[in-house]
């Protein structure tokens, strides 16, 4: 973290690949206790022949649910919608493999999916992709499950995605077309580094192509943006949307704290009260993740597991 926090930067493609170099000789040093993590892919999509894979990251001591099984964690990367993957190629393919090793240290199975990516695939597409990844879980306990622990909770399965991977967690729990299978599942939705906006009305950052390709048209995103979504619940919706945690670097880029200025009000105004937030201290928009299991900067990680578990218990 040391060297994290001399960067001067927040933008992310000015800090992305700085940040990611000054994590592999950490994590590499830590090889031995993230790999004691079993892990195991699955297609969850055969009609697909592409980015239809998910990782499951499998605890050696299991944090018990009320029915005496394994809770669920599915966490949806980043990667400004037209790139990202569950693993990175050497030397950076440690990042995500500490990120489900994290968790499951901590007792819970933790599951990694591809998703496809623009241009590829456009709203709500990425979204269904996660929904999909999760109901294939759910359906197909016998075939994740390992002897080891007790069989994966599917009445206990929280989601957290970071960034781009955020919007589209986000959308997976706001857009009742995608979100009716999965909501009733989710003990919380973790919801990390993404935009709560992306049309600023008075024009204070910019939408990124990537972003317009997925999205659409200005009139299209400011439908399908996840403030608009939260706003279109009805009361009821609301009411039986699963608890929210947000999370966030302290320094993100300028336009993502604009975005978040505005989430704390609009969920205390439909809600009655403002959600949990964690902000990651020291951190930038990529550190978080890949501070855990780095032994340095994983408090925000810690306290991630502590709201999940008083959700379980």
């Amino acid at each position: 973290m040391d060297i994290i926090s001399k960067f001067a930067e927040t933008g992310v493609a000015a800090i992305n690949l700085k940040t990611l170099a000054a994590f592999v000789p950490i994590l590499d040093e830590r090889k031995a206790e993230i790999e004691i993590i079993q892990r195991k892919s699955f297609v969850y999509d055969d009609k697909r022949h592409t980015r239809n894979e998910l990782d499951v990251y499998y605890p050696l001591n299991p944090t018990p649910t009320k029915n005496g099984k394994t809770p669920i964690l599915f966490f949806v990367y980043g990667g400004g919608y037209n790139s990202g993957s569950k693993q990175f190629p050497e030397p950076y393919d440690m990042g995500y493999r500490a990120l489900g090793s994290f968790f499951a240290h901590r007792g819970f199975i933790t599951v990694i999916p591809d998703y496809r990516l623009v241009p590829e695939v456009k709203f709500p597409g990425s979204s269904e992709d996660i929904r999909d990844a999760i109901n294939w879980v759910c359906a197909n306990v016998d075939v994740v499950a390992v002897p080891s622990i007790p069989a994966p909770d599917v009445d206990a399965v929280f989601i957290m995605g970071h960034s781009a991977g955020d919007v589209h967690a986000k959308v997976l729990s706001l857009y009742p077309p995608v979100s009716s299978t999965v909501n009733p599942r989710f003990k919380g939705v973790i919801w990390s580094g993404g935009a709560w906006f992306l049309v600023d009305e008075k024009e204070r950052f910019r939408v990124e192509v990537p972003a317009i390709q997925y999205l659409g048209s200005q009139e299209q995103q400011k439908e399908r943006e996840p403030r608009a979504l939260w706003n279109a619940l009805s009361d009821e919706q609301i009411k039986d949307h699963p608890d929210i945690l947000l999370v966030r670097a302290e320094r993100e880029p300028d336009w993502l704290l604009l975005s978040w200025e505005e989430i704390l009000p609009d969920i205390e105004k439909r809600r009655g009260e403002a959600p949990q937030m964690i902000i990651g201290q020291g951190h930038n928009h990529i550190s978080p993740n890949w501070a855990l299991c780095s032994g340095q900067g994983e408090e925000w990680g810690e306290e991630v597991v502590k709201w999940m578990k008083a959700r379980i218990n």
